[in-house]
């Protein structure tokens, strides 16, 4: 069989397993209750099976069995098999991150001592030299360790919405692939197609609306094996693949990860206590609905792929690259601001009148001011229509506020709602005005954002009071 064919061949089988695979396991997940449970941090509202790390692993498998010759993945395949037991329990019993992170980091040492693979060589990043690990076993497994956790909770974290860390995961293999042609190892482009091949075949089940997730089974398994894919094209001494050229491939989950968790840390919480600050929430809070979060994070991570292949082929500088990666990672962290600008500038271009341009740029929900993650009650009036709908926020700040409001399916300019603030004022409601900047709409859910107009001293009193409870509380 010449390579072209076999290549060809390695990707349909996977894919081809993968959709026979996972309707069967999907009902099999069913029965046994490996199912993911709805809550407020989640934008599906039935039950859905969390088979699709499973699929993954058996369609990848089987095509690499079929196709790939002998190759040394002894270390890759111990670990991965530890962390799909240890994500499967994890879907069905809640394990906690303690459990998951020793798994990880037995999964990382099987691989470094089977497989004989570590990182230590960072390339020439700032342009001083290569950033070299010195020749200490404890010191680089530590390295090792730290940064393969690193990438496989990267993925873990991004699995948010639907189709999101499969997406992404799967243009990283295809890019992955694409350097292993440079590098000129034909056995590890095979391996990268057959994981491709597999995650396509699972999005067929999980791109939005999805039948089926991925689980921690699935994320710890792809970011496992984009950690070793990394680590096996960059840590050769004569490998033309830098590595800041695999840190843009990822570069999307790693920002959106290190961000997410310093900020939780600066706060004074658990980096691993979950919320809704990853990027895919801030994109959904300022009114990107149904599946445009999602194409906006893969178009960000084609964008990334095509410069790190560009960076190897022409080959650019490595400080050049790194310096790709830092504006970046500067940009998302300040993603909150700049995404609510360009959310609402965008809406006002599409819809032509009504809002302008400028008025938009000057009408950001919540701009300038810290936002809080709640759960209280609202009260949505338009009196000239007299629509009135209960609704509940979920964020909020001086500014305004963020709220899910059933059968809102219009935005209607200026009107009032009443919050009703816990623990202030024996919980009587608060009747405000507010300003109704925009609108979307996600799994048949509608979700909204007002400003606050000006208010009266008590409103102003009862809502700074409110402000600063939720400050003590962090």
């Amino acid at each position: 069989m010449t390579i072209e064919l076999r290549e060809v061949a390695t990707f349909l089988a996977a894919f081809f397993a993968a959709v026979v695979i996972l309707p069967n396991l999907s009902r099999f997940g069913m029965q046994i209750g490996l199912v993911d449970i709805p809550n407020e941090r989640k934008v599906h509202d039935v039950p859905k099976p969390l088979v699709g790390g499973i699929g993954i692993v058996i369609a990848a498998t089987f095509s690499i069995l079929a196709f790939v010759p002998s190759f040394a993945l002894g270390g890759y395949y111990a670990g991965m098999i530890l962390l799909l037991l240890i994500g499967v329990m994890d879907d069905l019993y809640d394990l906690g991150h303690r459990k998951k992170f020793l798994a990880q980091i037995v999964a990382t040492t099987l691989l470094i001592y089977l497989s004989n693979i570590n990182l230590s060589n960072f390339g020439n990043l700032i342009g001083l030299g290569k950033i070299v690990i010195p020749d200490i076993g404890w010191l680089i497994w530590g390295v090792t360790v730290f940064s393969v956790v690193g990438v496989t909770n990267a993925v873990n974290m991004i699995d948010g919405l639907d189709g999101l860390a499969g997406s992404i995961s799967f243009v990283s293999f295809i890019t992955f692939a694409a350097l292993s042609v440079i590098v000129g190892d034909s056995n590890l482009m095979l391996v990268n197609l057959a994981l491709a091949g597999a995650i396509f075949g699972f999005l067929r089940y999980n791109w939005s609306p999805a039948a089926l997730f991925m689980g921690d089974a699935g994320s710890l398994c792809l970011g496992f094996s984009l950690s070793f894919m990394a680590l096996a094209l960059t840590q050769s001494g004569l490998s033309p693949v830098p590595p800041v050229s695999v840190l843009l491939v990822m570069g999307v989950p790693i920002s959106d990860t290190l961000i997410v968790m310093i900020r939780r840390i600066c706060k004074g919480r658990s980096p691993f206590k979950p919320d809704n600050t990853h990027l895919h929430h801030i994109l959904l809070q300022h009114g990107l609905d149904g599946r445009k979060p999602v194409t906006v994070m893969l178009f960000l991570s084609v964008v990334f792929c095509g410069i790190s292949i560009l960076g190897v082929m022409l080959p650019l500088p490595e400080p050049l690259l790194f310096a790709v990666f830092g504006i970046y990672f500067i940009i998302n962290w300040f993603a909150d601001y700049f995404t609510g600008k360009l959310v609402l500038l965008l809406k006002a271009i599409q819809q032509g009148g009504g809002l302008s341009a400028s008025r938009a740029l000057r009408q950001t929900p919540l701009n300038g001011e810290k936002r809080y993650n709640v759960d209280i009650q609202v009260h949505y009036d338009d009196y000239p229509s007299k629509l009135s709908l209960p609704g509940k926020i979920t964020n909020i700040s001086k500014a305004g506020f963020w709220a899910h409001i059933d059968r809102l399916g219009v935005v209607c300019n200026e009107c009032v709602v009443t919050i009703s603030f816990p623990g202030v004022r024996d919980l009587r409601p608060v009747e405000m005005p507010v300003e109704h900047l925009w609108m979307s709409a996600a799994h048949n859910n509608f979700y909204h954002g007002f400003k606050f107009l000006e208010l009266a001293e008590e409103q102003e009193y009862v809502l700074s009071n409110y402000i600063d409870s939720l400050e003590k509380q962090i």
